[in-house]
């Protein structure tokens, strides 16, 4: 009877802990240098890339890293810590096709757009799990819609008091149309922020 138990707990515990690995809010307050150890032990490497960045009064030249994906865009991790003692404000996380290719027509097939969902679904889980129900705006379920204008979005946010905030949210669609001065352009993204909460 013991066996079985053991078996049956085992895959619980090993999503749970694949999920631990992938978003990291108890880093919000920790030094960087905690940070920088857990991204090289999970053989993330440093990203750098030529656009500008926007750094707050008070911040350090933010720190950020790219991990390899499967099925879906790969993650870019930035870190915004204080200048003064190396201490985590903020973590930017970005699932983003247009990281990687900037074509207007960046058109991907189902599969792809169910696996970036199913990414999407399974943090807002971890998260729901965590610090119970968000607030959700908008619906993942109707697929057809990516091949709409507007196509799929949601948008989901944890604010609990003494506990990092939570903003996160999805936009799946693969719309191309021309119109005055640009173009409405297929965009395949996660993105999700964790916060040191406000005083």
């Amino acid at each position: 009877m013991l066996k079985k138990l053991f078996i049956l707990i085992i895959p619980v515990v090993a999503v749970t802990t694949s999920f631990a690995q992938i978003v990291h809010p108890d880093l919000i307050g920790k030094k960087i240098t905690v940070a920088i150890k857990q991204e090289q032990q999970l053989k993330s490497k440093i990203y750098t890339s030529d656009e500008d960045i926007i750094i707050p009064g008070g911040m350090a030249v933010p720190v950020r890293f790219i991990r390899k994906e499967k099925d879906i865009p790969n993650l870019i991790i930035q870190y915004l810590f204080s200048e003064k003692d190396s201490i985590i404000h903020n973590i930017a996380y970005e699932w983003d096709v247009r990281n990687f290719e900037k074509s207007d027509h960046a058109v991907r097939p189902l599969a792809f757009d169910q696996a970036l969902i199913s990414r999407y679904s399974s943090l807002v889980k971890f998260f729901t799990q965590r610090y119970g129900a968000g607030i959700t705006k908008g619906d993942l379920s109707d697929l057809t819609k990516i091949e709409a204008l507007g196509g799929l979005t949601r948008e989901d946010r944890w604010k609990c008091d003494g506990l990092p905030d939570i903003w996160m949210y999805t936009a799946i669609s693969n719309h191309y149309e021309a119109i005055t001065n640009g173009a409405r352009i297929p965009t395949h993204r996660i993105r999700m922020y964790i916060s040191k909460p406000r005083k």
